[in-house]
């Protein structure tokens, strides 16, 4: 790799699921780049693609009945679609590694959560058992996790869910991964908890120049960790850029309602309080996407016209670092 090549390229993706007896596309046409030392955040609302393609990045798309049907996924110029699963097994955990949305379900409920941190490890570092168990006590200190020689002998039903999350957080930095995938890692965590959680994060960037890939319906959490942002919606990118320009000019009617979403705080007590802004409508499902010829947002978008109806808008560069796809960008104001 030379200093201009990615660390990680999504090029073309599409993720299909069987269903009725057909495929059913719920990510199209998706390419990005990812460097290192660089972090990502991908926004959007619940069901428009975020979760199913961080799975694609690590080789977990439930099969069947969903699969990888177009496209690549480059990681240090290895494409991990067409990888065997013995050399998925190697890459997850040590090159690329990702912490999970439900700490709950992820976290084996049958090991403590020390000999589950140790196992990932020993498995990668070839550690014994007692060096292994030391790595485990020292990133549960990391992470924020009090008296961590004594919880790390309890159960996953033995800590609140805060604490479970921030062992998934451990599990998924113990090997120190090139790129780590964080799926909404800090939601059950007090606003103290999460800074201690995006600093290490930030630490890891400054050791081993790890990208970071953050998906999040926080704005406010995108404003303080990125570099840039992805937009998704209905399972297409439809706006990218940088994050100064994302919060600052969306050019995208669905990022502007995104950012109108959020409260508004006046320094006068005595002034009433704006109403919350609401994106009407919910997102289309990936079966009603595949007879839809337009936008699929134009049913929500109060700025859609007849045209946005009959035509799929293509994904535009605005400049050397920002595209966005939308029939009516250059009417929106900044």
């Amino acid at each position: 790799m030379t200093s201009d090549t990615p660390l990680l390229s999504v090029r073309d993706l599409e993720i299909s699921f069987r269903t009725g007896g057909r495929d059913i596309p719920v990510v199209r046409d998706l390419s990005f780049d990812l460097s290192a030392g660089e972090t990502l955040g991908i926004v959007g609302e619940s069901g428009c693609g975020k979760s199913i393609t961080a799975l694609s990045l690590i080789g977990l798309v439930p099969s069947p009945p969903g699969r990888v049907s177009k496209g690549q996924i480059l990681l240090n110029g290895e494409d991990i679609v067409t990888a065997g699963e013995d050399r998925l097994t190697r890459i997850r955990g040590n090159e690329i590694s990702m912490v999970f949305q439900e700490p709950m379900t992820s976290l084996n409920p049958v090991y403590t959560v020390g000999e589950q941190i140790a196992e990932t490890a020993r498995a990668h570092f070839g550690s014994s058992r007692a060096e292994a168990w030391d790595r485990a006590i020292e990133m549960l200190r990391l992470v924020g996790i009090p008296s961590p020689e004594q919880r790390a002998h309890n159960y996953p039903h033995q800590l609140s869910g805060g604490m479970r999350q921030r062992v998934m957080i451990a599990i998924a930095l113990v090997c120190e991964p090139k790129v780590l995938i964080a799926d909404e890692p800090t939601t059950a965590l007090d606003v103290t908890v999460q800074a201690q959680i995006f600093d290490l994060f930030r630490e890891l960037q400054h050791k081993i120049s790890a990208a970071i890939i953050l998906i999040t319906h926080d704005i406010g959490v995108v404003a303080q960790m990125c570099d840039r942002v992805m937009v998704m919606y209905a399972g297409r990118k439809i706006e990218e850029g940088p994050v100064r320009s994302f919060i600052r000019d969306p050019r995208h009617p669905y990022t502007r309602g995104l950012i109108s979403c959020i409260p508004k705080l006046s320094r006068d007590p005595s002034d009433t309080p704006e109403p919350l802004f609401e994106i009407p409508g919910v997102v289309p499902s990936p079966a009603d996407l595949a007879e839809l010829k337009g936008c699929a947002f134009a049913p929500r978008c109060n700025r859609a016209i007849n045209e946005c109806l009959l035509h799929s808008p293509a994904l535009t560069a605005l400049g050397p670092d920002r595209a966005v796809a939308c029939l009516r960008q250059e009417e929106i104001p900044a």
